[in-house]
């Protein structure tokens, strides 16, 4: 008797999700590393060893895949960013287990690249570069809004706008950091570094809209 694959599911599906994750991160390594202009459909297909076949027969489109990149790593960063946090503890230490966490996801070298390439690339491309902030960026931003809303809701802060306040927090972890780092005039800081920042800022925010 023939044996019959669980219903919705089709012999092969493992495989095609394998090559589908192995070019989302090929072109997410491309794009980091050289811009989302300069990288080509060919370019992608070969990184992530499949043929141009399966490419488009999953990505009908560099900005389509260019936006599936940026979604999944954005969720990837978030996850990791949440979990971080999660560990409970006061207002204070959650957000400084928060800000660690981000510092150490802005400051890392390819992030730090693609801070130089990625405008570059969509200057001349205002929908693209509006689909990349709402897959990317924004998603964090919006993030880290919802969780000083919660602690505006548990009294802990006063806030008016949380996504205000939380572009006041990020403005404080990173001050120019991340822009000394892209002009190549500062060193990735140490997890100590980074630790002792976080704690200042955060003190700082805290004192700001405290109740």
């Amino acid at each position: 008797m023939p044996t019959l694959s669980p219903p919705g599911r089709r012999p092969g599906r493992p495989r095609d999700l394998e090559k589908r994750a192995a070019i989302v991160q090929a072109a997410m390594c491309l794009f980091l590393k050289d811009g989302f202009a300069v990288v080509t459909m060919e370019a992608v297909a070969a990184a992530a060893a499949v043929s141009k076949v399966t490419l488009y027969r999953n990505f009908p489109d560099k900005e389509v895949l260019f936006e599936e990149a940026v979604g999944q790593e954005t969720t990837a960063l978030t996850d990791e960013l949440f979990d971080t946090q999660a560990a409970g503890g006061t207002l204070a230490e959650s957000l400084c287990a928060l800000g660690r966490a981000f510092l150490a996801l802005v400051c890392r070298p390819e992030v730090v690249s693609a801070e130089r390439t990625l405008p570059i690339s969509l200057a001349s491309n205002p929908a693209l570069a509006k689909r990349f902030f709402d897959v990317g960026p924004g998603r964090i931003f919006q993030s880290i809004a919802d969780t000083l809303a919660q602690a505006v809701s548990r009294g802990e802060l006063v806030v008016e706008d949380p996504l205000d306040a939380a572009m006041d927090l990020l403005s404080l972890w990173q001050g120019d950091l991340q822009k000394r780092l892209t002009l190549g005039l500062a060193k990735t800081p140490t997890a100590d570094e980074i630790a002792d920042r976080v704690a200042r800022k955060t003190a700082i925010f805290l004192r700001a809209y405290g109740p």
